[in-house]
C-alpha cells in the first residue's frame, strides 16, 4: 500500500505545479486586457475649441468641423466632439451647417454621428428659401455627401413644413426621402 502511495505523491504535485502555472499565465495575460479596457475611460488627448477643415484634391475646403471640445479615447479609437458643428459649402456656393449638442466623429473623420438638439440648416440661395431640419440623432457620410437618421424629424422651407420618422437625403442626387409617418402643411402664397 505504501508503495502506490509513494508513486502517486510525485504525480500529485506535478498537477499541482501544472494549476499554479496555468493559474499564473491567466494571470499575466489577463492584465493588459484590464488595462485595455480602462483606458477606454481616460482620454489620451483633450482640445479645446477645436476647428478642422478637409481639404480636396485641388487644395479647397471640401467641409470644416468645429466643437467646443473634444476628447480621444485609444481604447476603441473613439473620438467625441461636445457642441459640433459641421460645415460645408457647395460648388453652387449655397451653405450647409449641422449643429448638436454632441456627436463622434470615425477614425478617418469620414463619417460623423450627432446627437441631441441636432439642426441641420441650407442657407436661402437664388429661389430657394432656407431649409431647417430639426431631429434627435444624425448620422453622416460626408464623402458621399449624404445625411441619414431613424429619429423624428421636422423639416421647413419657406412656408412649408414636412415631418416623419426617418430621413435620407443624398446632395448628389438631390433626392430626400421621408420614411414613414409622413405629415405636412403647405402654405399657398395669397394671389390679388
Amino acid at each position: 500500500m505504501s508503495l502506490r502511495v509513494n508513486h502517486l505523491l510525485p504525480l500529485l504535485i506535478m498537477l499541482f505545479l501544472a494549476g499554479m502555472t496555468l493559474w499564473l499565465r491567466q494571470t499575466i495575460e489577463l492584465a493588459p486586457v484590464a488595462e485595455r479596457n480602462n483606458s477606454n475611460a481616460d482620454p489620451d488627448a483633450m482640445v479645446e475649441n477645436l476647428k478642422l477643415t478637409r481639404l480636396g484634391a485641388n487644395g479647397k475646403s471640401q467641409y470644416s468641423m468645429s466643437a467646443r471640445r473634444m476628447l480621444h479615447f485609444p481604447g476603441n479609437d473613439s473620438t467625441q466632439l461636445e457642441e459640433p458643428r459641421f460645415n460645408r459649402r457647395g460648388e453652387d456656393g449655397i451653405a450647409l451647417t449641422i449643429t448638436a449638442s454632441r456627436g463622434t466623429v470615425t477614425r478617418n473623420a469620414d463619417e460623423a454621428f450627432f446627437y441631441g438638439n441636432v439642426l441641420l440648416r441650407r442657407d436661402a440661395a437664388a429661389g430657394l428659401p432656407e431649409l431647417q431640419a430639426r431631429t434627435e440623432y444624425l448620422h453622416i457620410l460626408a464623402a458621399k455627401d449624404m445625411a441619414r437618421t431613424d429619429q423624428h424629424v421636422t423639416i421647413s422651407e419657406g412656408g412649408r413644413v414636412v415631418s416623419g420618422v426617418g430621413m435620407e437625403t443624398n446632395k448628389l442626387t438631390r433626392q430626400f426621402s421621408l420614411k414613414s409617418q409622413v405629415k405636412g402643411h403647405y402654405d399657398v402664397a395669397r394671389r390679388n
